[in-house]
């Protein structure tokens, strides 16, 4: 006959079977134990036998948050950042998730429970609510000139010549800086964001939100000037047309900052070089060679470039002066009206067709002008990735402290999205980076996060990051 009991010993109860059986040496019954295992507080017995089985409890997207994660944190802007953030941890999450998932604000919370991320940042509020207060710390003027400071002093951007631009962000929205501009040959609501780069790196400086009825004229001197107090020092500025003006010249030249500049058609230096100096371009003296496109190129010194010493680039393309001449001739051909005036802007159209005229400052050679003033695209690239691969328009946040949090969060994102981008050398685009590694899941158990085999694409793309595929990891 067997029954159990239960013992304390040290603070732990144990059971034990009881087993009553004869001893014909004694002539007595005795008692037998026989040790069970542990009693839990419900009561249960935990046979010393028994294998506890370890209960899967989820399975969540690994490969990207993973990635990004220790990408970011490994990153020498993230120090930079860190000291404006850490307080608010949620940051880091709301970065990965604009990275891996291009929608709305209010969706972190559900991409949240379904990542890795969730597992790495715990506790994390990502509620509607507190990003809504999370923005609008990041759009504080404070936070942002703390970030700004550092960033632009940093070994990170030593290089002194830097790019500046401007595009258009169209919204629908009720505020002061929402007004009506021009923005691709249309008319519409939007804000400007300007947008300051380091022609060395190709990584944005830093950047400025405008009203949309700003021209980049009139906004140029001030960035610079809110550049020089924040200790950033440019030795050369890369301008387009829109930042060429008198004033904008003559202040350059005071600041001693070197500058490269697209002379607009409409300038009266412009009109008199081409009538001077056209028809006599094409000669192979000025020939030279621009990737795959042959120029001409003539140097023009002058000493009266808005009153200062400066040089002018005229730059001819003999490929495209053939499609515009084309296109003049057939409307020529086409014009009924015999005006004297007419048939001078015609005369004046032809002369300039296929030309550009570049100013500046300094003696730049013939074979590196050209390519030196393209390196502009390296700003209509970082415009595409703002507003098509990170998905930022169009701005629907309406309270100006959020809206100002929203954009320097992009211009965060922005940061990491280049350097990823640059890490993975062209062998994949961020995009296919984080479709395919988002791919390699993890099992989440009690203590510890099982990751499954990563195949040859997921660890190349982790490698070119400089971050390890773990197999498994403690919680």
């Amino acid at each position: 006959m067997s029954y159990t009991v239960h013992k304390m010993i040290h603070g732990k109860k144990y059971a034990y079977e009881v087993t009553s059986f004869w001893d014909p040496e004694t002539k007595k019954v005795k008692k037998k134990n026989k040790y069970i295992g542990i009693v839990k507080e419900d009561g249960e017995v935990v046979n010393k036998h028994t294998v506890i089985k370890k209960q899967e409890k989820a399975v969540l997207d690994f490969g990207d948050g993973y990635l990004l994660h220790h990408f970011i944190k490994k990153s020498d802007v993230f120090p930079l950042l860190h000291d404006i953030i850490k307080n608010h941890p949620e940051c880091i999450s709301l970065i990965i998730y604009r990275l891996c998932y291009q929608s709305a604000m209010y969706n972190a919370s559900n991409w949240h429970e379904g990542n890795v991320v969730s597992v790495l940042s715990k506790d994390l509020d990502l509620s509607s609510q507190n990003i809504s207060r999370i923005l609008a710390y990041l759009g504080q003027e404070n936070t942002q000139r703390h970030f700004f400071q550092a960033y632009l002093n940093s070994d990170i951007n030593c290089h002194g010549n830097v790019i500046i631009d401007a595009t258009s962000l169209p919204n629908q929205i009720q505020h002061d800086f929402s007004q009506w501009g021009y923005a691709d040959s249309a008319i519409e609501k939007q804000f400007r964001l300007l947008c300051v780069v380091n022609q060395h790196t190709k990584m944005p400086l830093f950047y400025r939100f405008l009203p949309g009825n700003i021209v980049d004229i009139s906004s140029l001197q001030r960035t610079i000037q809110e550049l020089d107090l924040m200790g950033a020092k440019n030795n050369f500025v890369l301008l387009d047309a829109g930042y060429c003006s008198k004033d904008n010249i003559v202040d350059l030249y005071q600041k001693k900052i070197d500058f490269l500049v697209r002379l607009p058609s409409q300038r009266t230096l412009y009109k008199e070089t081409i009538r001077h100096h056209a028809e006599s371009l094409e000669n192979l003296a000025y020939a030279t060679q621009y990737g795959t496109r042959s120029l001409f190129v003539k140097t023009i010194e002058t000493k009266d470039l808005y009153g200062h010493e400066g040089y002018l680039y005229i730059v001819l393309d003999p490929s495209r002066k053939g499609k515009e001449v084309n296109q003049l001739v057939g409307a020529y051909l086409e014009e009924t009206n015999n005006a004297p005036e007419r048939q001078e802007a015609f005369d004046f159209e032809f002369k300039k067709s296929g030309i550009m005229i570049l100013i500046s400052s300094k003696k730049i050679e013939k074979s590196e002008v050209v390519s030196t003033y393209y390196m502009r695209q390296s700003v209509e690239q970082i415009f595409g990735f703002f507003k098509d691969d990170l998905d930022s328009l169009p701005i629907r946040r309406h309270n100006d402290a959020t809206i100002q949090g929203y954009l320097f969060l992009q211009f965060i994102v922005l940061i990491f999205f280049i350097q990823l981008r640059n890490a993975l050398q062209k062998k994949y685009t961020v995009e296919q980076a984080l479709l395919i590694t988002r791919n390699l899941k993890c099992k989440i158990f009690d203590s510890a996060l099982l990751v499954s085999e990563a195949n040859r694409k997921q660890t190349e793309i982790y490698s070119l990051a400089g971050v390890m595929v773990p197999k498994n990891l403690g919680i």
